[in-house]
């Protein structure tokens, strides 16, 4: 078979290898998502059993889209696509009992695991307003994507010196990780660590797997964490034809896990590997990707590609100064508003990214000011709404009636008299007697100290329970109806009479019963109510954006991650916004390449034109502060000629020197930190070290900047050193070399040099 025509070179190489390892250095708007469904359908064709194919991305939305592609290319056959979560969850339900469970476990989201947290601290007695449940299940989440398990957290601690918030997260954990078998429920990171830990401990089933699924293509790999990468190495032990897709210049995910080593060592860890780079980039213009090509070489922590195209230069990347957030807005809103009104774009065409959703809101504004139709991709997402959270627990209990979660959100909802003491006394009479919620409401009468009005609300809950069963209603669609008429969950809502939120809340619980019944449609009539819970739980995108809704869309910069925009607008690039703060005081560079990647990720979802603003001042906290420019400017080689109207970004002589600069300062510092065997914190180009003073206050001075002094007038900042005392070096105009403590000097930032 030759090469097919819309393939390049590069990108048949992938499809075309066979057996072994394959990386697939893929930069954005490649085409990766063709290379893997054409290389699955190739390897179909090469006799390779599709059963014995697994391809494995992060989001239903990349997955879904994947696997139409591959029913396009292969009618009628089926390949696996899904998720790292619902291959775990497949792969636990069918081997439960080896790690206490029972096949029909709830799976629990991120509000009802903080919720469970929160009720295990009160029953340790813990402080949560000094520690935070949702802070307790974030220390959790870390270490099960370590692979920790309580007793690792437990023996890691030094009793004389342990930190407070570790010792409570190791003893909230213990008591967390028991309350959860006892309630036959997982949380997100359980499906990946239970899987993770059969496979190191069930030989016999690692094989079966490894054997089953011969040919594995993980997407996104520079996403994977520490968990997921043990999962996919013990699946491509023994057939070692693992083809894992990614880029390293677009990992952006530290802060919830991802391991950029992952793909960086993927040679070493996989031997006789094929790397190909797929450097041909189909959907920006030549203008964008120099300016995303001059940034990232900026990072250390990545493999070298280029960023290749036959596209147009097209319109020269521009820069936007404002006197403050709202004419940055008002700004932003009147261009949009002027390239609609000529007929040049569409509303659609337009996306605003920021750092923070917090920039969203004088964006909103002034979208509502001036008429402009928008879309945010935040707020409540469909799942996370109380009635569509009330209906799930309904089925959640049907299903697993010790699911404590589910019973304690529905019991008394509506309202039932049955309050959180009687709550309290059925949940521990259920424990003493070994019974599940359901029989331990059955029996509510026998239960000493329990009020009359309780016990008789808990046994008609228990009668009612018992009347809903999906064998009765024949689809997952008739048992949510018949709850709905038996709990009168809506009623009310639907008369004339109805509050908006009450419409609201009915159009999303018939919304929810329009989902029961796709479901019952697309498993051919083989519905079942663990298989859609698991599909309600896991999906992760539903408050996706609408490409076709016509709206301008406002997103943050790691939602935008996956999508393409004709026009992009990204907001606020000023230090300790992008970068974040948090990256100005990283010890090892790693969160401010972070950052990095992430404005690389952001510039490279413009398909025409991108523009970049920063506001002069900018309230943040409730304070107006005076900004000082990203650092990312400078490297992005920007004009310093600044116009209201804006800029464009081109490239100035001392690009690279300014590399080589950066580049030798990171040598250094690597140097000393090795040497002092301390830890720096990186404040820009400067570092910190000494008090926790310094190490807490992000310096305003950056090699580079722009400064200007009452009495020696304007200069540049060409060091910046390190310490509680940290010095400033400044070359005047004047010709005058100066150094100044830093916080002690008159020096005011200006701009960029």
């Amino acid at each position: 078979m030759g090469k097919p025509g819309d393939l390049t070179g590069e990108q048949w190489q992938a499809v075309e290898h066979f057996e072994g390892p394959l990386l697939v250095l893929a930069g954005p708007g490649s085409g990766k998502t063709r290379v893997i469904t054409r290389r699955i359908a190739r390897l179909v064709e090469r006799g390779v059993d599709p059963r014995g194919i697994l391809a494995i991305t992060f989001t239903n939305k990349a997955a879904n889209e994947m696997a139409d592609r591959v029913s396009q290319l292969l009618p009628g056959t089926r390949v696996w696509v899904s998720t790292f979560h619902r291959f775990c969850a497949h792969v636990l339900r069918r081997n439960a009992t080896q790690v206490g469970l029972q096949p029909n476990f709830t799976i629990l989201d991120q509000s009802d695991q903080s919720q469970f947290i929160k009720q295990v601290m009160g029953d340790l007695e813990h402080d949560i307003v000094k520690y935070p449940p949702g802070v307790i299940a974030s220390q959790i989440g870390r270490a099960k994507n370590r692979l920790q398990k309580p007793d690792d957290l437990n023996s890691a601690l030094d009793d004389s010196y342990a930190d407070p918030l570790e010792a409570t997260t190791a003893k909230v954990y213990a008591a967390y990780q028991k309350a959860l078998l006892a309630a036959n429920s997982v949380d997100f990171d359980d499906l990946l660590m239970h899987v993770a830990v059969l496979l190191q401990e069930q030989p016999d089933l690692r094989e079966r797997l490894d054997r089953r699924y011969e040919f594995i293509l993980v997407d996104e790999f520079q996403d994977t964490n520490l968990v997921q990468y043990q999962i996919v190495r013990a699946l491509s032990a023994d057939f070692p034809n693992l083809c894992a897709t990614g880029d390293p210049d677009q990992s952006i995910y530290g802060w919830r896990g991802a391991e950029i080593e992952n793909i960086l060592r993927f040679e070493s860890d996989f031997p006789g590997t094929r790397q190909v780079r797929l450097e041909h980039n189909f959907r920006s213009t030549q203008s964008i990707l120099t300016v995303a090509d001059r940034l990232i070489q900026f990072n250390t922590l990545r493999k070298h590609k280029q960023l290749l195209t036959n596209n147009a230069a097209g319109v020269p990347v521009r820069y936007w100064e404002f006197e403050d957030a709202d004419a940055e807005a008002d700004g932003i809103a009147k261009f949009i508003i002027e390239e609609v009104e000529s007929g040049h774009r569409s509303w659609s065409d337009f996306a605003l990214l920021f750092r923070v959703n917090s920039l969203s809101r004088r964006l909103e504004r002034a979208c509502v000011r001036h008429r402009i139709p928008h879309q945010v991709a935040s707020g409540v997402a469909f799942y996370e709404r109380a009635e569509i959270k009330d209906m799930l627990a309904y089925l959640r209990l049907i299903v697993n009636p010790h699911d404590v979660a589910a019973f304690r959100r529905i019991i008394n909802t509506p309202v039932r008299g049955i309050g959180k003491q009687t709550q309290n006394k059925i949940l521990r009479w259920s424990q003493i007697e070994g019974l599940d919620l359901l029989q331990a409401c059955q029996h509510a009468d026998r239960i000493t100290g329990l009020a009359k009005r309780g016990a008789v609300g808990a046994k008609m809950f228990a009668r009612m329970m018992a009347e809903f069963s999906l064998a009765d209603t024949g689809s997952v669609e008739g048992l949510l109806r018949k709850v709905v008429e038996k709990t009168r969950y809506t009623y009310g809502w639907d008369n004339a009479h109805a509050a908006e939120d009450d419409v609201q809340r009915l159009a999303n619980v018939n919304e929810l019963i329009a989902a029961a019944a796709a479901y019952d449609h697309t498993v051919d009539g083989e519905s079942s109510l663990e298989g859609f819970l698991e599909e309600s739980t896991l999906v992760a995108d539903l408050d996706s954006l609408d490409p076709l809704a016509g709206k301008v869309s406002l997103l943050t910069l790691h939602s935008a991650k996956g999508l393409e925009f004709p026009v992009v607008i990204i907001i606020g690039l000023e230090e300790n916004l992008l970068p974040h703060e948090r990256a100005l005081r990283d010890n090892n560079y790693r969160e401010l390449e972070e950052e990095r990647r992430l404005l690389f990720v952001g510039i490279t979802r413009a398909k025409q034109e991108l523009v970049l603003t920063r506001s002069t001042q900018r309230e943040l906290r409730g304070r107006l502060e005076v900004t000082i420019p990203s650092q990312f400017l400078r490297e992005l080689a920007l004009n310093r000629d600044v116009e209201p109207t804006g800029t464009s970004i081109s490239a100035t002589s001392d690009t690279e020197a300014l590399l080589e600069r950066h580049k030798a300062r990171l040598r250094d510092q690597l140097a000393m930190q090795l040497a002092n065997k301390k830890p720096l914190l990186m404040t820009g180009a400067s570092l910190l070290s000494g008090s926790k003073e310094a190490a807490s206050m992000p310096c305003k001075f950056a090699v580079g900047m722009r400064v200007r002094h009452p009495q020696q007038g304007y200069g540049q900042v060409t060091d910046v050193g390190f310490g509680s005392r940290r010095t400033v070096t400044v070359q005047f105009e004047s010709g005058q070399l100066e150094t100044y403590v830093a916080a002690m000097s008159p020096l005011q930032p200006v701009g960029i040099g």
